[in-house]
């Protein structure tokens, strides 16, 4: 099996607006589960047939807090859903009255110190559809690095020329509109047994870290219980549906907002003004 020692490098406002003109509902679960996608990631292939593994020991993600797809959420609402699942973020607020980031220079400078700083590091990841880029995956090829881009349908044919592989943004559309229950039979079984009060105490922590009136879509709960309990989804430790569980367990509120299933702490009800 191939073994990479791996580093991904996320310009949040390319990504998320390029998947939100294409999928609403694909582009809120990006960003509210990162560990959804990221865990497909660590399987993926690059040009091996068989099996590969890719652990991500650098994680950095930038983002504009005060940005937003037209339509969309303030980038901000989306910040700490990367935080929690373990990944660097650097704020990129505008510097122009245009709206330009510096997202792109410090992906290129960080990218570029990771090289020196971290040579163990084999493989990059660049998630981002700019041929801005293109000169940055040449250098990597240059130090010997495996390359990997995100690159949507209308992404330059030099930058897929330089790369090693990408990432297609139709195929993180799928994955992302799947099913929950498809998509939670994928995940790896961590180690700790589950009880309602093991589970309880994690969903708790989950809220307090979040803040008061922070909505959780369910998936991303039952992601995180995933994560720390062996074998919970197989029958939500006695309960139908994992929906069930949180209401009848964790005491959350959990309601159909905009077609999703979202959860909360019924005495903290979020400002939706």
């Amino acid at each position: 099996m191939a073994q990479y020692v791996s580093a991904i490098f996320l310009d949040f406002d390319n990504v998320f607006s390029s998947l939100f003109k294409r999928s609403k509902e694909a582009a809120s679960e990006f960003a509210t589960a990162p560990d959804r996608w990221l865990g497909a990631l660590r399987g993926m292939k690059v040009n091996e047939a068989d099996e590969t593994t890719h652990n991500f020991v650098v994680r950095r993600c930038y983002l504009n807090p005060s940005g937003r797809a037209p339509g969309s959420e303030y980038y901000s609402k989306f910040r700490q859903h990367f935080v929690r699942d373990g990944w660097e973020v650097i704020d990129t607020p505008p510097l122009t009255n245009q709206g330009k980031t510096s997202a792109d220079t410090h992906i290129v400078m960080d990218v570029l110190d990771c090289v020196d700083q971290y040579p163990h590091v084999s493989e990059y990841v660049i998630m981002a559809a700019d041929a801005d880029y293109t000169p940055l995956v040449i250098r990597l090829r240059k130090h010997m690095k495996t390359t990997v881009v995100y690159a949507a349908a209308t992404t330059a044919v030099a930058y897929r020329a330089a790369c090693d592989s990408i990432i297609d943004e139709e195929s993180i559309v799928q994955l992302l509109s799947e099913d929950e229950d498809e998509s939670e039979t994928a995940n790896p079984a961590p180690l700790t047994q589950a009880t309602p009060e093991k589970v309880r105490l994690a969903v708790d922590q989950y809220f307090a870290e979040s803040g008061k009136g922070h909505r959780a879509h369910v998936s991303s709960l039952g992601h995180l219980l995933m994560h720390r309990f062996s074998g919970v989804q197989e029958g939500w430790l006695n309960h139908a549906s994992l929906s069930h569980l949180l209401k009848k367990v964790c005491g959350l509120t959990v309601q159909q907002v905009d077609n999703k299933p979202m959860a909360w702490k019924p005495d903290e009800v979020a400002d939706q003004s």
